[in-house]
């Protein structure tokens, strides 16, 4: 059995789980829910009694501990490594302290820190939240990035999964170029028809999940009481459409 997400919808297509040894990628715009899905699958792993890796890049290690511990995680079983650098040394010392810490943001800083770790964990999630930064400050270094994250994952018999924001057209270059070295790719993005009419409704794929048979239909969903459910949103449109009738609009669809 592979690693759960805790993520209904992605469980629902995923049966079996995550099997160790796999490269994830979560891809997608800003503020789809990127962080939202690693912070849930780094809970659910480490409640499972898994080991849990976390390089926290785009918020605080101290952020990310409250979020896991909100979600019931229990932290003796999760490793915070601090990627959020500061601009100088006298900010860096205004940061709570913290036992592993990411000096810089370049490639080579990133592989060697985690080589640290490849001796000590074993069957876990490691999660690198994102690699915007690092690919920013190491351009053309996406493809060694990926590499390392395959390697590690095939060699601690774990799960690796690393976000990007791929909104940002540099950012997006560089993914493609490395994208066919993950095992499974998630894409999240805004419905960009339901956009056009005023809604802001996200939608989930698994672009890719090699030697597993999975759906690749677009899943959307919102985020209730904290967990990720799935929309009808053909039933959704109904019920605007009927409100909007009683209203006396109507919306005729073309197309």
């Amino acid at each position: 059995m592979g690693l759960k997400t805790g993520v209904g919808p992605l469980d629902e297509n995923l049966p079996e789980g995550i099997p160790p040894g796999y490269l994830v990628l979560l891809e997608g715009q800003l503020g789809v829910g990127k962080s939202f899905f690693a912070t849930i699958m780094a809970a659910t792993a480490a409640i499972s009694g898994a080991p849990v890796l976390i390089f926290a890049v785009d918020s605080m290690a101290d952020e990310v501990a409250e979020e896991l511990k909100a979600r019931g995680a229990p932290l003796d079983r999760v490793t915070i490594v601090d990627g959020f650098v500061a601009p100088s040394e006298r900010f860096s010392k205004l940061k709570p302290p913290a036992r592993h810490r990411l000096e810089s943001l370049d490639a080579y800083t990133v592989v060697n820190k985690l080589l640290e770790f490849v001796d000590e964990f074993r069957g876990g999630l490691v999660v690198f939240d994102s690699l915007n930064e690092v690919l920013m400050r190491s351009p053309g270094a996406s493809l060694d990035l990926f590499r390392a994250f395959k390697i590690f994952a095939k060699r601690t018999e774990s799960v690796v999964l690393v976000t990007a924001h791929t909104d940002v057209e540099e950012i997006y270059g560089m993914v493609v170029a490395a994208e066919h070295l993950a095992d499974v790719i998630i894409a999240l993005e805004v419905d960009p028809q339901l956009e056009e009419m005023g809604l802001h409704v996200r939608r989930m794929r698994i672009v890719r999940a090699r030697r597993m048979r999975v759906p690749h239909d677009w899943i959307h969903f919102e985020t209730v009481d904290s967990r990720v459910v799935e929309l009808d949103v053909k039933a959704m449109l109904k019920r605007l459409n009927a409100a909007l009738k009683d209203m006396g609009i109507e919306i005729r669809h073309t197309g």
